[in-house]
C-alpha cells in the first residue's frame, strides 16, 4: 500500500473532492480498507449515500 496515495485519496475524500469508491480507487484499496482508513479521523464513509459527490470549482 503506498501511504501518499493512501493519504491523497483521503484528504480528497474528506474535502468532498472524490467519493469514497473514487479515492478508493485511487489509493488502490477497497471501499472497506479506505473506510478503515478514515474511519480514525472521524470522517464518516456513510456520508457518501448516493455516492455522487458535487464538484465544485471557485
Amino acid at each position: 500500500m503506498r501511504s501518499h496515495a493512501v493519504q491523497t485519496a483521503t484528504t480528497l475524500y474528506e474535502a468532498g473532492t472524490l467519493t469514497l469508491e473514487q479515492a478508493a480507487k485511487q489509493a488502490g484499496l477497497s471501499t472497506e480498507q479506505l473506510a478503515a482508513q478514515v474511519a480514525p479521523r472521524d470522517v464518516d464513509p456513510s456520508d457518501d449515500v448516493d455516492g455522487e459527490t458535487p464538484v465544485v470549482a471557485d
